[in-house]
């Protein structure tokens, strides 16, 4: 592979990634089917990729991808249109549409929480990965801290409700007094 294909090769990889989460949301909402949704997923993943180079560098790649999936999405439901249960070409469109704004709200949300996060003492990042990581329960890092669950529990909601507060402050929901 050559070094411009290598960097293209990586910058879909590093785009897909970081978006495949809102496509494949966003592709849920346009089928009821899981089953299909997921072969919907498949099929734009790779349309995605083979096209990739009608992707301008520097626009919204999610909202390219929103469109090769939402074109996916059509042509699977145009192939299964005998099946009573598939939606109509405008409420597909209404829930791509809708989609697509909860998508940014969403990605609002995710870019608040890291920034409120950031914000916190060491100390509460440290309990809320503790209590939240991988494999583990309240109780039983609690156990490890030598504390009761209770007052990890009390820690943990006055945690979330700062973290709530930092966050609809940065989100302007808020009105600060």
């Amino acid at each position: 592979m050559e070094a411009d294909d290598q960097s293209r090769h990586e910058e879909f990889v590093a785009l897909f990634v970081r978006h495949e989460p809102a496509i494949h949301s966003f592709v849920l909402t346009l089928l009821t089917d899981r089953t299909s949704a997921e072969d919907v997923m498949q099929q734009a993943s790779l349309t995605m990729w083979r096209r990739f180079d009608q992707y301008r560098t520097g626009s919204s790649f999610r909202n390219w991808a929103f469109q090769v999936a939402k074109f996916t999405a059509m042509n699977h439901l145009t192939k299964v249109r005998r099946d009573r249960h598939v939606f109509s070409q405008q409420l597909l469109d209404l829930l791509a549409e809708q989609a697509i704004q909860r998508s940014e709200q969403l990605e609002a949300q995710r870019s608040a929480l890291a920034f409120c996060l950031e914000k916190l003492k060491e100390e509460d990042r440290r309990l809320l990965a503790g209590c939240y990581g991988e494999s583990s329960t309240i109780k039983a890092f609690a156990e490890t801290l030598g504390q009761s669950a209770n007052a990890v529990y009390k820690r943990l909601n006055r945690i979330r409700d700062a973290l709530l507060g930092c966050i609809q402050r940065r989100l302007g929901l808020e009105t600060e007094y």
